[in-house]
């Protein structure tokens, strides 16, 4: 069941590779995850910063919507610019950094617990089993690294350019950090 449901996951991830749809720069360690015989790669992402807005009075999980994500290291033309293509009247606009992440299914719990240790003493300590079921067991790794800090609320911006180029330094310098955990993890995948 295993090795049927591994082949299924990299058929899918073939496809997406195809349309374009993986972080290219987190290939390596798919590419590294998926050779093992013991773990396939189900989701990931390399990590972003972006200003997501949250629209008023509507679900915000079904509603709000980015106004620029940046996979790469942002840059502030490229902040300011998102910033101009804000609602009116929004409910929140937050500054955010997410960490790269990585969804590996293991073939068991031995499995997925040398994989996580490796993760933690990688560095990557917000990294944790995700679920367990017959098929598999479900790790994500991840680092503790992050940032949602809400920059307006109600239809107005309350911090200046220079609060937000500093809140864009901060996203890049710890998605920097964050990769290099993950190249530090990556490294470490030769001891299993």
């Amino acid at each position: 069941m295993f090795q049927r449901d591994k082949e299924k996951a990299m058929r899918r991830l073939r496809e997406a590779l195809e349309k374009n749809l993986v972080d290219r720069g987190i290939l390596y360690i798919l590419e590294r995850i998926n050779e093992m015989e013991d773990y396939y790669t189900t989701s990931s992402c390399f990590g972003r910063c972006g200003l997501m807005e949250f629209p008023r009075g509507k679900n915000p999980k079904v509603y709000s919507r980015w106004l620029g994500k940046w996979h790469h290291y942002g840059e502030e033309r490229e902040l300011f610019e998102a910033l101009e293509k804000r609602s009116r009247d929004f409910e929140m606009i937050v500054f955010v950094m997410n960490s790269p992440i990585l969804h590996v299914a293991a073939r068991d719990i031995p499995a997925a617990k040398r994989l996580l240790d490796l993760a933690i003493h990688s560095g990557l300590k917000a990294s944790s089993i995700k679920s367990i079921t017959e098929r598999r067991v479900m790790v994500e790794i991840v680092s503790t690294y992050k940032i949602d800090a809400p920059i307006g609320i109600d239809g107005e911006i309350l911090v200046d350019r220079d609060y937000l180029r500093m809140l864009l330094n901060l996203g890049n310098t710890k998605l920097k950090i964050s990769r290099e955990l993950f190249h530090r993890f990556y490294r470490a995948l030769e001891m299993l």
